[in-house]
């Protein structure tokens, strides 16, 4: 089970990064052309790795603000 949890928890962070890379459509295209001047196995590599950076960095800036509006409030009184 903790090896699901974890796998679960990477898809998470892929998934949303995607969808945040193909928002933003500069940064989507950027991406696409620094990924195709690799070639090969990089080429496919780059931009799942990068989402999955974006999705774990957006992840943890939107636990950092839920837990500082938690303090705020004074959760659990």
């Amino acid at each position: 089970m903790k090896v699901l949890s974890i796998v679960g928890t990477l898809a998470m962070f892929l998934v949303g990064g995607g969808i945040v890379v193909h928002g933003i459509a500069p940064l989507h295209h950027a991406i696409e052309h620094w990924s195709a001047g690799l070639g090969g196995v990089m080429a496919s590599t780059l931009p799942v790795v990068a989402n999955l950076v974006l999705g774990f960095i957006i992840g943890a800036v939107v636990l950092a603000g839920v837990k500082a509006v938690s303090s705020l409030r004074g959760a659990g009184k």
